[in-house]
């Protein structure tokens, strides 16, 4: 059974459960009317407080499904174009927002960007109204650098990112910060750890290959 319909399944036990309570509410008012209901009014405020809980997760979880197709569709297209790339789920510094804003002022930055790593270049993705859009690419032999930094992310927060240090066509420094997702279509980010250390190891790895 798909997550859709067992969500819709539990909706409709909950409004079953709901819909019997209050059909024995009417049942012992129409026999008993002063009969205590306050068992009945708990019964359904609870029922009531689930339905909205079952609701509020379903909406979180569609949002969730709706992230990971998109960022699988992007995944998609950028295969079709470079089978041999591996991607990395990320989102962006607001540092790396400048950047692209300079090379690309007319496409507006996401909260949610792909990275591809190929043997002689890293290119970073965007899902742009269903077409996959490439908003930089940094050719890994212009890369002086790779490690992490802190960096501030959406909201102003700090948080630790992949840094790609390297050198524009006109011969002037640049760097270009990201984080990693945790997974495609998450939207938490990694902390300091073996995983990142590990990134950036393969990273520093194509770089000296290239």
């Amino acid at each position: 059974m798909s997550p859709l319909r067992r969500l819709a399944l539990i909706r409709w036990v909950i409004v079953g459960v709901w819909a019997a309570l209050l059909v024995a509410r009417i049942v012992v008012v129409s026999r008993t009317p002063d009969a205590d209901l306050t068992v009945f009014g708990i019964a359904e405020v609870v029922v009531i407080a689930l339905g909205v809980g079952v609701v509020l997760a379903g909406l979180l979880r569609m949002q969730g499904h709706r992230r990971r197709r998109e960022d699988e569709s992007l995944a998609m297209a950028i295969r079709r174009i470079d089978p041999t790339v591996w991607l990395v789920p990320a989102a962006p510094t607001a540092e790396l927002r400048l950047t692209v804003e300079e090379t690309r002022p007319e496409v507006p930055l996401g909260a949610r960007v792909t990275w591809a790593f190929g043997a002689t270049e890293a290119s970073l993705w965007e899902l742009d109204e269903r077409r996959a859009t490439r908003l930089l690419v940094v050719r890994w032999s212009r890369v002086m650098h790779v490690g992490l930094e802190d960096a501030s992310g959406p909201g102003g927060r700090l948080g630790c990112a992949v840094a790609v240090h390297y050198v524009r066509p006109d011969e002037t420094t640049a760097v270009a910060t990201f984080f990693v997702r945790t997974a495609p279509g998450s939207r938490r980010v990694l902390g300091r750890g073996p995983k990142l250390d590990r990134l950036v190891a393969e990273l520093a790895r194509e770089r000296i290959v290239a």
